[in-house]
């Protein structure tokens, strides 16, 4: 095996406890088309704590 595709084995072992937890907390919250305020104010969250400087867009979207 590669070494880089050791390495993204490794990252994909290291961060996907993290995703797990996050895609359970999204399907137990669930929300109506247009109305995920709740969904992107978590997203929002995540990405803040990853050092990024998310920006509201339409009210729900975010891009970061």
């Amino acid at each position: 095996m590669t070494e880089i595709l050791q390495t993204i084995r490794q990252l994909a072992k290291q961060t996907a406890p993290e995703a797990i937890s996050i895609r359970r907390h999204l399907h137990a919250n669930p929300e109506l088309s247009y109305e995920e305020f709740e969904t992107s104010a978590f997203v929002k969250g995540k990405l803040e704590t990853m050092g990024l400087s998310p920006v509201v867009m339409a009210k729900t979207g975010l891009t970061a």
